[in-house]
């Protein structure tokens, strides 16, 4: 993980880092002495060369840290609650953004299915603004997730522009809701389309068809607190 603000944030969550890599020519000994010197934490300095080969951002204040990964399973989601389920999802900083819209509306658990993206690829975390450290992020394949949602119970909402699909505006949100999300680029397949209970739309004006993954993602959730707060 690299980039003073995301690292400052894990810091904050409580992670601990095993080691720390930096370069004077973008963060003081000082720093980097305060911050960890008093930790077992291995600390490396090295060449600005060698440092921009390893860093995706060449910027000042950054240095790399390295921190066990974590991973979540479906299982560990001990109440029912509501879920944001993203398939096909394609872009590393829409799941971040979408990471940080999910924690401001208290989401806890977000399942990607049927994605290659990686957890902690640099616009994840830099788009989550920490809330990567706070949600878990669950990877899994629809027919899994399927599986798990009926057998506990879930309603699905399928988010659609179909022409049957309701307006958002018009659905309870209350309850075991599993809110279903496709991908940028095709929407959601007809997996989802033939296992849900609802099918959900955003009315658009204009010539548009589409938001932006993370701004749809947002629009719904914080209509169930609408709902929840009468």
């Amino acid at each position: 993980m690299e980039g003073r603000e995301e690292l400052d944030l894990a810091l904050k969550s409580g992670l601990q880092p095993r080691i720390v890599v930096f370069t004077e020519s973008y963060v003081s000994v000082d720093y980097i002495s305060d911050t960890y010197g008093s930790s077992r934490i291995e600390i490396i300095q090295i060449t600005k060369p060698l440092f921009d080969d390893l860093a995706y951002q060449k910027v000042p204040k950054n240095y790399i840290a390295v921190f066990d990964a974590w991973t979540f399973d479906l299982n560990e989601i001990a109440t029912k609650e509501k879920l944001v389920v993203l398939e096909g999802l394609e872009k590393p900083g829409n799941l971040g953004a979408i990471l940080r819209t999910c924690s401001a509306a208290g989401i806890n658990n977000v399942i990607v299915t049927e994605s290659d993206i990686d957890l902690f690829n640099p616009n994840v975390i830099r788009n989550s603004r920490g809330a990567l450290f706070n949600v878990n992020v669950i990877f899994t394949s629809n027919k899994e997730l399927l599986g798990f949602l009926r057998t506990n119970d879930y309603t699905i909402l399928a988010t659609s522009i179909e022409g049957s699909s309701k307006n958002y505006r018009s659905v309870i949100y209350d309850g075991n809701k599993a809110i279903v999300f496709g991908s940028e680029s095709k929407g959601i397949t007809s997996f989802w389309l033939e296992n849900s209970e609802e099918r959900i739309m955003i009315p658009m004006s204009g010539n548009q068809d589409s938001l932006n993954l993370s701004v749809s993602v947002g629009v719904i959730l914080f209509s169930t607190h609408q709902h929840q707060s009468r």
